[in-house]
């Protein structure tokens, strides 16, 4: 699964948000009807994904670290031990538990962003900053490989 682009959707007094339709058409492949939502260790938003990914995190986790190691069990309980298996109700929706709404700052607005395998769910604002300073990081980067590019097609010698 591969989710992309971002989507603005109202967050009702129960704390119920509508998944966007896209995400939910992709998730219809996995065997869980919801999503499994948890707080990032990364950035104050929260992030969700399907079942299968999860599955697949927990498993790569032990592969990669051994069953017993600390940085395994450091990510294990930081990610799955706090993930919550959210299913989606008859319209789409799903109930975002309050603890998770508070570490995100979600009241009124939730923004679902798709960046691959997984979408971050923030609060409007919180978005809009983060966006910011994704934009000039990513324009330094381009500009870095633009100027390795040039260098690696001049021929030796030339351009010092």
């Amino acid at each position: 699964m591969r989710f992309t682009a971002n989507y603005s959707n109202k967050v009702d007094s129960k704390g119920r948000v509508s998944v966007p339709a896209r995400y939910r058409a992709l998730l219809e492949k996995s065997e869980f009807h919801g999503i499994v939502v948890y707080e990032s260790f990364k950035l104050p938003c929260l992030e969700a994904s399907s079942r299968e990914y999860m599955d697949e995190l927990s498993q790569r986790l032990t592969e990669d670290f051994g069953a017993f190691a600390d940085e395994k069990e450091a990510l294990a309980a930081t990610i799955l031990g706090a993930a919550f298996d959210l299913p989606f109700d008859g319209g789409g929706r799903i109930l975002l538990p309050q603890s998770l709404m508070q570490f995100a700052g979600i009241t009124e607005m939730a923004v679902f962003v798709g960046v691959g395998e997984k979408i971050l769910i923030w609060e409007p604002a919180q978005w809009e900053a983060y966006r910011t300073e994704q934009r000039a990081k990513a324009r330094e980067a381009a500009m870095r490989l633009g100027a390795l590019r040039m260098r690696a097609a001049s021929p030796a010698g030339e351009g010092g």
